[in-house]
């Protein structure tokens, strides 16, 4: 459902330091939701390769340039809530914000193209859900950020250096709760941001589960989705804006009140309501990666399986596979076909798998050194 809001001058206060991350489980809970899952393959416009997985229960960073493999994750830095990975719009420049996993403003966070990440001690901190820093070229990005105070009870959306200063404030928190809560959505956590910084939309988690929203926060409008009768949203991927005027989309685990399988669906203004049944339970929020005429959603499984779902560009369900053992993440090649990154969060290997006609084809490996993390 569509609403909308006229919103008058925007504040110009900037909060502080966010709280720590959102608490986590291993299964699927009304209660509880799914643990962020930033994994993730990235292959710019020249052909590297970026991806982040999790080993040594850390998010690790890797790069692919010229058929050699490196770690690129920040040394002695704690990684523990995961790395923040993303393109510029040119495609051209992989960007990073290191997220802490229980106290955001102690470790230093680490912002801006990979290779030159800069340790900043920033005034605000980001929000600990991927997808919360979008870059907008290599040396500003759009962020979501928190309060010390209050966590992510109070959020405000801003414009990031490179360096983590903060540049510009674009919503601030009493925009943010009004916008979203015209749509029923009260008490609304921010995670996720996609689009440009000129007219960004946002992804609301609701205090009503059943709930979530899409909003506009500059335009004053937003959609609002409701999980099948029945059941909860428990994980959400990264928001993705999807080129033209298709609006922006993810995906999200939704999981019954009473007893059955979990389920994944795409949620979005313009996506057709396709639900897909799990093969198993889910261990942890949804990667979701668009093309420019497919959509793909992996989900990873206890037991170290995965699952990967496959969409026409309208929402439609093309496809249902078994993914990589061990999959967490996926991405886009330059070709448009789907990358899977795979590695046992608790060990070291890490594995890169394409897309070939008769399923996931192993592609790199690599074995993550001890002693990276701080």
């Amino acid at each position: 459902m569509k609403y909308s809001l006229r919103v008058g001058s925007l504040s110009l206060g900037v909060g502080s330091l966010l709280l720590a991350a959102c608490g986590s489980t291993a299964t699927a809970s009304v209660t509880r939701p799914l643990a962020p899952n930033y994994s993730t393959v990235l292959e710019t416009k020249t052909g590297d390769l970026f991806a982040e997985v999790r080993a040594y229960q850390h998010g690790q960073v890797l790069e692919a340039k010229g058929g050699v493999l490196r770690l690129m994750t920040p040394q002695g830095v704690s990684t523990r809530g995961g790395v923040n990975l993303s393109l510029t719009p040119n495609g051209n420049t992989a960007w990073a914000a290191v997220i802490a996993a229980i106290d955001l403003y102690v470790s230093p966070i680490y912002v801006g193209p990979i290779g030159s990440w800069t340790p900043a001690e920033l005034s605000t901190a980001v929000a600990p859900f991927p997808g919360s820093v979008v870059p907008l070229n290599a040396n500003a990005a759009v962020a979501l950020v928190g309060s010390k105070a209050h966590g992510t009870g109070r959020q405000e959306l801003v414009k990031i250096a490179s360096n983590g200063t903060v540049d510009q404030l674009i919503a601030t928190n009493p925009t943010l709760e009004q916008v979203a809560s015209l749509g029923r959505c009260q008490a609304p956590v921010y995670e996720s941001v996609a689009g440009s910084g000129a007219d960004p939309t946002l992804l609301a988690r609701c205090a009503n589960p059943s709930l979530v929203a899409l909003v506009s926060p500059l335009q004053g409008t937003g959609v609002w989705d409701r999980a099948p009768k029945g059941s909860a949203f428990v994980g959400f991927s990264r928001l993705v804006h999807l080129k033209g005027s298709r609006g922006s989309v993810a995906a999200a685990v939704v999981a019954p009140m009473r007893g059955g399988a979990d389920r994944v669906e795409l949620i979005g203004s313009l996506t057709s309501k396709q639900v897909v049944t799990l093969k198993g339970v889910p261990a942890a929020s949804p990667s979701f990666a668009v093309s420019a005429t497919r959509e793909w959603v992996l989900i990873p499984l206890a037991g170290g399986r995965s699952q990967v779902v496959e969409f026409s560009s309208k929402g439609a369900l093309l496809g249902d596979v078994s993914g990589p053992l061990q999959g967490q993440g996926l991405g886009i090649s330059n070709g448009g076909h789907p990358l899977v990154i795979a590695g046992n969060p608790n060990g070291t290997a890490v594995t890169l798998w394409r897309q070939g006609t008769r399923g996931f084809v192993k592609g790199g490996s690599f074995t993550i050194p001890q002693g990276v993390n701080g």
